[in-house]
């Protein structure tokens, strides 16, 4: 294959992964299921299927995710979410473009003329310098 191909395949999958994470276990979560499966599906009912089905395991997974292991479950799950969007792209190529259009639709990139986000205003306060030395009192 096309190492220039490969390469935006691997884009495109990279900037999919964290969009179908973030929605996973959240109200929007059935839109954009089905808005990603309509795109990999590329109208072939039977991948369509497969494809939910795989999404759905994402949500799952999130859904259910033990309070300690939210964090690592989102990395898993967010690898696992690249790989289904590059798979599914290797399968057909052809829905790169659209993956690509939708990814961009649910997750814009920043609007460069915004102003970035600034800083709050330091304290007028001077720092409250403390003795570090031992025995000495704290207060």
């Amino acid at each position: 294959m096309d190492p220039h191909l490969m390469a935006s395949l691997h884009r495109v999958a990279a900037a999919g992964g964290p969009v179908i994470v973030a929605a996973a276990g959240t109200e929007r979560w059935a839109a954009v299921k089905n808005r990603f499966v309509k795109v990999l599906g590329h109208g072939h009912s039977g991948r369509e299927e497969v494809q939910a089905e795989l999404l759905e395991e994402t949500n799952q997974a999130i859904g259910h995710a033990p309070a300690g292991l939210v964090d690592q479950i989102t990395h898993d799950q967010r690898s696992r979410a690249q790989q289904l969007l590059l798979q599914a792209m290797l399968v057909d190529p052809s829905v790169s473009d659209d993956l690509e259009k939708l990814i961009t639709e649910l997750d814009p990139p920043p609007d460069e003329d915004a102003e970035p986000e600034s800083e709050p205003p330091p304290s007028n306060r001077p720092p409250v310098l403390r003795p570090r030395i031992l025995g000495a009192p704290w207060a």
